[in-house]
């Protein structure tokens, strides 16, 4: 390229031209040059939209099967209800039934009668106390939260998400495996250390970080009832995060759904980590915690109710025993005043001679 004295282009340089070869003058070159670059903003910018147009068809997409899932999620707990409606009604029906049952003993006046059906009662009663707690607990289930260590995790991560693999590490007591499932296929894996703990120590956040790199797990989850001093509820150390176990399925739920959304959207591994570090701050965050505590006050409200709805059916099951106690007391005595009439004996009157067993007793 032929220069002037200042260093600068002369009007008559040339250049190679970067498509053909040839040899063009320095202005052809720099608008060659700037065609090449605004051709390969324009692909970029239709790539980046071809991509973004991609991600919300298929969030769109994603957002219309989580709606056809609370759909038939609302329905199933509909039918619960109406379940455990058409079980009130029966009890009911059973009651109005036992009362009929009870006056026609009473017209019979036969107290092995009675006898023989308050056993019945009894075994039935207990029968329905059973499926009534039954009905309950299924019905609960979108949003039960147990307070305390002492909940059962694995059965209760098992009921949440019926298509995920629940599986309890062999070698290593109270530690779960939870691999998220979608479409058949794994989107990640979560390991929960459920082990109750009566105080707190760092060692339990390394075991477990270890834990996760065997298992090749992509989060990790301690669930304890002890905390070190001035944390509680939720904290992350160390990537792992620490959470009371009442917390531990909604935390479950945001884990589970980024992981298929990470899944889907076929991210790299440096936006996988970025999405990561803003789901831990989002975790960590003092309105997270709120919403979280809210949310556990509410099943607690609802748990509540089952209990008093539980007590109420107690109290006139006792007041029914107490009632069928003293029908059973009524007839003691009805006997008493029959048998003392049709066995007295007139002044002059043999003793009649009878067997044993047509003597009316009393206990």
């Amino acid at each position: 390229m032929e220069r002037t004295l200042r260093g600068l282009p002369s009007p008559t340089a040339t250049e190679k031209c970067p498509w053909c070869g040839s040899r063009i003058t320095h202005a052809k070159f720099l608008q060659v040059q700037a065609a090449i670059r605004a051709d390969e903003l324009k692909k970029l910018a239709d790539h980046e939209q071809m991509i973004r147009a991609r991600l919300q068809k298929e969030v769109a997409i994603q957002q219309q099967k989580l709606l056809k899932e609370k759909q038939a999620l609302d329905a199933q707990r509909a039918k619960m209800n109406k379940q455990i409606e058409g079980v009130r009604q029966e009890e009911e029906r059973r009651r109005r039934k036992e009362i009929a049952d009870i006056r026609q003993i009473l017209q019979k006046d036969r107290e092995t009668a009675l006898l023989k059906k308050e056993a019945e009662f009894a075994r039935e009663r207990g029968a329905m106390q059973k499926k009534i707690a039954d009905m309950s607990r299924r019905v609960a289930k979108g949003g039960e939260v147990g307070e305390g260590a002492e909940l059962d995790l694995f059965e209760e991560l098992r009921g949440a998400f019926p298509d995920d693999q629940l599986a309890r590490v062999k070698g290593r007591p109270g530690v779960i495996l939870h691999d998220v499932r979608y479409k058949g296929r794994s989107s990640g894996k979560i390991v929960i250390e459920t082990t109750p703990r009566a105080s707190w120590q760092h060692a339990f956040i390394t075991k477990l970080r270890q834990a996760q790199t065997e298992l090749e797990a992509d989060h990790a989850i301690l669930s304890t009832s002890a905390f070190p001093a001035g944390k509680r509820e939720l904290f992350i150390d160390s990537g792992v995060i620490v959470v009371a176990p009442a917390r531990v399925r909604a935390m479950v739920e945001v884990l589970r759904k980024s992981l298929i959304a990470m899944d889907v959207a076929k991210l790299s591994d440096a936006e996988r980590a970025d999405k990561l570090n803003r789901l831990f701050r989002l975790i960590t965050s003092t309105g997270f915690k709120r919403k979280l505590a809210e949310a556990s006050e509410l099943a607690n409200e609802a748990l509540e109710i089952d209990v008093q709805e539980k007590r109420a059916h107690d109290t006139v099951w006792k007041k029914r025993g107490t009632v069928l106690t003293r029908i059973k007391h009524v007839l003691r005595e009805i006997d008493t005043e029959v048998s003392a009439i049709v066995e007295a004996r007139e002044e002059n009157e043999p003793v009649p001679l009878r067997p044993a067993a047509w003597r009316v007793t009393s206990k």
